[in-house]
């Protein structure tokens, strides 16, 4: 906008140029300076005496400027000699240009300024178009609706899944390297692990987002993950009664090389608030424990679980 202004400003000083040297130079006293002074009721006299203010002057070139490259102008201020009319085209010429690269980059500020909330109002329509199709439940319906909305609220629609995949595998691992650094360097598990066996475990590592009242495990499921809560407080259910209830920085489920096969969960393991959980497949981890032995036995004696989870 503010460039726009500049060059009407120096659009209009030299319209005025323009008809300050025609008013001396011309015979007839057509141009658009003698036009204003004569409806104005302040002419020039043929001494070159007389005329409108520089102020009156100034303000109707910048008039006529601004009308000439927003529209095609309102003709109270008209171009009558040969040079004023060549000046305006030029004008007009201009101001088509500016207008589709000024005012038409507005628009599309304005869409990228939205996108997100348009994407956002996107899969909303499309999570309860599946709703509706499948004729979920009211409870079963608010659980969906309040996962998208907490997922939307920390991802803000971004997969990270889809991409990385555009990146190689050695960038992938340094950017999920930085994604989990706070875990892998505060979890005593993760101390004795070489920076090779580091990237290897945060490409295995996926996070979970469960808002209030969200059932994490059932008891009964099979143990195919160990949990680590980054965030947010969770309860762990036997009977119907809550046997323990863990916050930031614990680890739930069962350590995997203490137990030659897969165990089953001993109770039900539920959201208390908006949570955000890291896990990593027992499958990931046994694979590169065998990559890396001599982690292997760090990991097993340091992995203090806040509670085994293992029936």
């Amino acid at each position: 906008m503010a460039t726009f202004v500049l060059i009407a400003h120096w659009l209009a000083c030299i319209w005025y140029a323009i008809g300050n040297a025609e008013r001396t130079l011309l015979t007839k006293n057509i141009g658009w300076l003698h036009s204003l002074g004569n409806d104005i009721q302040e002419p020039y006299f043929d001494n070159n005496t007389g005329g409108p203010t520089i102020k009156s002057r100034y303000i109707t070139a910048l008039y006529f400027t601004f009308t000439s490259l927003t529209s095609v102008g309102f003709g109270n201020v008209a171009p009558n000699t040969d040079a004023e009319k060549v000046f305006t085209i030029c004008v007009m010429l201009v101001g088509s240009l500016m207008y589709a690269s000024i005012f038409g980059n507005v628009s599309a500020i304005m869409q990228r300024l939205y996108s997100g909330t348009a994407r956002y109002h996107t899969q909303m329509l499309r999570v309860r178009e599946f709703i509706r199709f499948h004729q979920i439940p009211n409870p079963l319906r608010q659980r969906l609706e309040e996962y998208f909305q907490h997922a939307w609220s920390y991802t803000n629609g971004i997969d990270m899944n889809s991409v990385l995949k555009g990146f190689p595998e050695c960038l992938q691992a340094d950017i999920c390297l930085h994604l989990n650094r706070k875990l892998l360097t505060t979890c005593s598990a993760f101390s004795g692990a070489s920076p090779g066996c580091l990237r290897a475990l945060s490409l295995k590592f996926k996070t979970t987002h469960a808002p209030p009242g969200d059932v994490l495990v059932h008891k009964g499921d099979v143990l195919t993950s160990l949990f680590f809560i980054a965030r947010g407080s969770i309860e762990i259910q036997r009977d119907n009664n809550t046997v323990v209830i863990l916050g930031k920085d614990d680890i739930f489920g069962e350590n995997p090389c203490n137990y030659a096969t897969i165990g089953k969960s001993n109770g039900n393991v539920r959201a208390l608030t908006y949570c955000d959980i890291h896990k990593i497949h027992r499958d990931d981890l046994l694979d590169i424990l065998d990559l890396y032995p001599e982690f292997s036995e760090s990991f097993a004696n340091n992995l203090i679980l806040t509670y085994n989870m293992r029936d």
